[in-house]
């Protein structure tokens, strides 16, 4: 079973060279067929390439954008499975590639999807994508390895969109073939590329709505619950602007808050200007990353070892409640409050 990887370049020297490393470093690097597909990059991008063994292909050219670069990966090719890593990503672990193949020996199975872990180096933000899209969330490209021959099922990727082609190609692989979801980290997903800027959340938007109707998927429940948390935001604010002893109840307090994404690290920053004891942000799960700003990261098994007051849910979907019931049986000594009560 040969495994293609395709990483699309332009310009990216500076951090290309972490992600390349990620892959000769792999266990099975035997059967993988590294394919570099660059736009024409003017710097020691492809100079950095030619440098590694493993990869296989590097064809320059100026292309159309991310997803005709993708494209033309698909096209080279050779492998059973293909997967796509970003120049600024990296591979996490060395086995974890071992265990997505062999998956496919199971010739019933179309595609493989894991999680991912994202982080964003300026506001220090980690999280943890699902497998499976579950919840209002979607599934991350770093994260989704798929038979060549899907491609030949479902087509190429689509350059209608500009930034969400990769996801209409996945719900549409998940919809319609088979596939296993495997509760491994594949990936470090660097936050930073055109869909990550704030410039581009509109047409984000727009098309992710536009592959909903086209898959005839529901955005009403999605959009109420993106109002509902917008109008909570509204509140908060006000709270903090206009009340001069915004948070005053917590002064003194020792206090977890749950999540590792912008509204916790808000909540956080918010809490300690008030005086609040911010003992560490707290996940689900084990993260490779164990702070957040100095502020250590704790999974909720490891809560009861800590003497605190107050937990700070600051989940903002539709499992809300879930998440907040599941903290509790964690731990009884600390009262939970959602972001929404401050």
């Amino acid at each position: 079973m040969k495994l293609s990887i395709i990483t699309a370049t332009y310009n990216c020297d500076d951090l290309f060279d972490a992600c390349l490393k990620s892959v000769a470093n792999q266990d099975i690097i035997d059967d993988i067929e590294h394919i570099i597909v660059d736009g024409g990059s003017t710097n020691n991008t492809l100079a950095t390439a030619a440098s590694y063994p493993h990869v296989k292909k590097i064809y320059s050219s100026p292309d159309r954008g991310i997803y005709h670069a993708f494209n033309r990966g698909v096209e080279m090719a050779e492998g059973d499975v293909v997967y796509f890593l970003g120049a600024d990503d990296t591979l996490n672990g060395t086995s974890n590639l071992a265990k997505v193949l062999v998956e496919f020996s199971n010739r019933d199975i179309d595609y493989v999807s894991t999680r991912v872990r994202c982080f964003d180096d300026n506001t220090g933000e980690t999280w943890l994508t699902h497998a499976s899209e579950k919840e209002g969330t979607n599934v991350c490209h770093q994260g989704f390895f798929c038979r060549k021959s899907l491609f030949e099922k479902i087509g190429p990727f689509s350059e209608y969109f500009t930034l969400y082609a990769d996801s209409f190609f996945m719900k549409t692989a998940m919809r319609r073939y088979s596939g296993k979801c495997l509760d491994i980290v594949s990936a470090n997903f660097r936050q930073g590329g055109s869909s990550s800027l704030s410039s581009n959340r509109t047409l984000l938007k727009k098309e992710s709505q536009a592959v909903a109707l086209l898959l005839e998927d529901g955005v009403k429940d999605n959009q109420h619950q993106l109002d509902r948390n917008v109008q909570d935001l509204k509140f908060l604010l006000e709270q903090l602007v206009c009340k001069e002893h915004a948070f005053s109840d917590y002064q003194g307090k020792n206090i977890a808050v749950f999540g590792t994404r912008q509204l916790s690290i808000i909540i956080a920053n918010a809490l300690k200007s008030a005086g609040g004891n911010i003992q560490c942000f707290v996940t689900s799960d084990r993260q490779a990353t164990s702070s957040i700003k100095d502020v250590p990261i704790k999974s909720l098994d490891m809560l009861s070892q800590l003497p605190l007051d107050i937990i700070v849910n600051c989940v903002e979907g539709a499992h809300e409640e879930a998440i907040a019931e599941s903290i509790r049986r964690s731990i009884t000594n600390a009262e939970v409050v959602s972001w929404r009560a401050l």
